[in-house]
């Protein structure tokens, strides 16, 4: 049909367009074979090219994987919208999302690890993106000031000096949120001028949410006490870091993380009027320090009015200090606390529990520096249950076994009804028993065989199931809660996390470090010739820069986000890989004493070109 209908239409038309037509569809047939032998004469020398081309990417790959060398391109123009034209808001959700990649516990800033550390690898790294271009230079600078951690005294000054600069135009002081003394040794000479700039610091640093001081090693260790010593260690006291942040951004403050003196009375007192002054404070930690303070009998504490922290979800301290132990018990009030570590102590502090256990619900007892079983932990767990009737999770030190645990709870007056989680903390000299996920199972087999004459069916603790852990680590206070046991997806899985630069393995029933894992350039490393790359040629940009250490180990959000079972980005690899030649202990700590000198102080601060 359609062939008639073309005979019908050429019959109409006349020969002479035909003819015309004709010779337009010869003319095109010519023009498309000629550019059809034009592409089969380039054919030869578009194959010499690819070919060229795949040897030469294969000697860029090798020279790359020879030098570690990545070359420049400054001709090549990517596709798509230009960083320039992106808004400021994206770019900064962007830069959020890549430091967020590294949570505040994965690294550690100690001074001793050298300018090669992983920490200081991450400060490179925030530092690098606000020279990417001037669209990236706001939004990096907020991500780079957001955590700042002072390790020197010379970096206060210089932090000082970078906030006062008024011929900038730009207010550095508005990004801060957290800030941290960490390791930070003060020599007497200096003290008044530094903490007057530290004063400065806390004033002009209005949105501060999280402050912490970690004390250096020659305080805790008792250095500073030495004949001729001249570190100072007044600055740490309450009565002076009560006079830092009174005038700073104390109500706002949501993290406060403090030494404290065990045995001066003035120092709770002071500690008092910190407190009073905070109106949405989350979480306090306190770390016991020896002031040698004299006897301060006219000091009374019943004198205090009570004080009141409505917002506290979070405390740790250590029952040793027994004065604040006897005074948060009487005098304080405590209503939504949900979450209690208590480090460095001999016994569970039953009293406190009955005063503000009632809600309860993640329970952390350590003592590290005891290495044989300490009954008076077990035994406490009898009264547990009446004092803290909502706690989920639940870790015990100085237990042989889990078995022994699962006694002592089943002799308690009453039962655990939302206990789903225990772990126990091995002792780092620990010589009992191998520990065995076999030997785990057969500890909740044991238990049931025992009880099963008497028909007891675990009505003591009816929801743990057999979701008992060892933990073997002992880098962080907060690894329970870091690795938490719901991180697991399933029974076989095994998840690693960094946590203070230490690969940290997670099974289903341990928690321990993974052997021999250290990064490159670590005083135990074999590799001590690795060099990195942007590592300063001298020990003058951490002397003087604040900006050459700026993390925080601490902060609110992130501490009271741990135990909520959420999974953090990790690997995920084969139990059989992960565990062969582990063996349950943990990484000896790499301490030195700081030496301090004067050409540490002052230093020039960071030019705006340098941020």
């Amino acid at each position: 049909m359609q062939h008639d209908t073309v005979v019908t239409e050429l019959i109409r038309r006349p020969l002479a367009d035909i003819a015309q037509e004709l010779a337009a569809l010869r003319a095109d047939k010519a023009r498309l074979q000629d550019e059809v032998d034009g592409l089969n004469a380039l054919m030869p020398e578009l194959h010499t090219l690819r070919k060229e081309n795949v040897e030469r990417r294969k000697a860029l790959g090798f020279f790359i994987r020879q030098t570690e060398f990545i070359p420049r391109v400054d001709s090549v123009r990517l596709s798509g919208p230009r960083t320039q034209e992106l808004p400021s808001d994206i770019i900064a959700a962007i830069l959020d999302a890549l430091v967020a990649v590294s949570p505040p516990y994965e690294h550690k800033p100690d001074i001793v690890l050298g300018p090669r550390s992983p920490w200081m690898d991450h400060i490179r790294f925030q530092k690098g993106l606000t020279l990417v271009c001037k669209a990236w230079w706001e939004p990096a600078t907020r991500v780079l000031y957001n955590r700042v951690v002072l390790r020197r005294m010379g970096q206060i000054t210089a932090f000082a000096r970078t906030l006062s600069e008024t011929n900038v135009g730009y207010d550095f002081a508005r990004h801060v949120k957290h800030i941290a003394l960490h390791d930070c040794a003060i020599l007497n000479p200096f003290s008044d001028v530094v903490l007057e700039d530290l004063r400065f610091v806390l004033r002009r640093c209005t949105a501060v949410q999280s402050f912490t001081v970690a004390p250096h090693m020659s305080y805790s260790s008792g250095m500073w006490r030495l004949p001729g010593s001249s570190l100072d260690i007044g600055w740490m006291s309450q009565e002076s870091l009560r006079s830092l942040v009174r005038k700073g951004p104390i109500a706002n403050l949501r993290h406060l993380e403090l030494p404290l003196d065990r045995k001066s009375r003035l120092a709770i007192v002071e500690l008092y009027h910190i407190l009073f002054e905070t109106k949405q404070l989350l979480s306090l930690k306190l770390e016991l320090l020896d002031f040698r303070t004299p006897p301060e009998d006219d000091v009374e504490l019943s004198t205090l009015p009570t004080l009141s922290l409505p917002l506290l979800c979070e405390l740790q301290f250590s029952t040793r200090c027994e004065i604040f132990t006897d005074w948060v018990t009487s005098s304080c009030k405590m209503p939504n606390l949900r979450s209690l570590t208590l480090t460095k102590s001999d016994s569970i502090p039953l009293s406190f529990l009955e005063a503000h256990g009632g809600r309860l619900t993640y329970i952390n007892c350590n003592n590290f520096d005891s290495q044989l079983p300490n009954s008076n932990h077990l035994t406490d767990l009898r009264s547990l249950a009446e004092t803290c009737p909502m706690v989920e999770h639940l870790v015990v030190c100085h237990a042989f076994d889990v078995v022994e645990v699962l006694f002592v709870l089943h002799r308690a007056r009453q039962p655990l009804l939302h206990l789903r989680y225990l772990d126990i903390w091995l002792t780092e000299s620990w010589r009992g028993p191998v520990v065995t996920q076999e030997k785990l199972v057969d500890s909740f087999a044991r238990y049931d065989k025992y009880h099963r004459k008497s028909g007891a069916k675990r009505e003591k603790f009816p929801v743990l199931g057999t979701n008992a852990r060892y933990l073997s680590y002992y880098g962080h206070t907060d690894l329970p809660r870091i690795c938490h046991p719901a991180a697991l997806s399933g029974d076989d899985e095994v998840r690693t996390v960094r946590v203070h630069d230490a690969c940290i393995v997670q099974t289903l029933w341990l928690v321990q470090e993974k052997e021999g894992d250290v990064w490159p350039g670590h005083p135990e490393s074999d590799d001590q010739s690795n060099d990195s790359d942007f590592v300063p040629e001298s020990e003058d940009e951490d002397t003087t820069s604040w900006i050459s250490d700026d993390a925080s180990d601490n902060s609110a959000e992130a501490d009271s986000g741990l135990d909520d079972g959420s999974e953090d980005t990790h690997d995920t690899w084969t139990e059989d890989q992960v565990l062969k030649g582990l063996s349950c202990k943990a990484l000896p700590e790499q301490w030195d004493a700081e030496t301090i000198n004067s050409d540490m102080f002052p230093g020039e601060g960071p030019s705006r070109s340098e941020r």
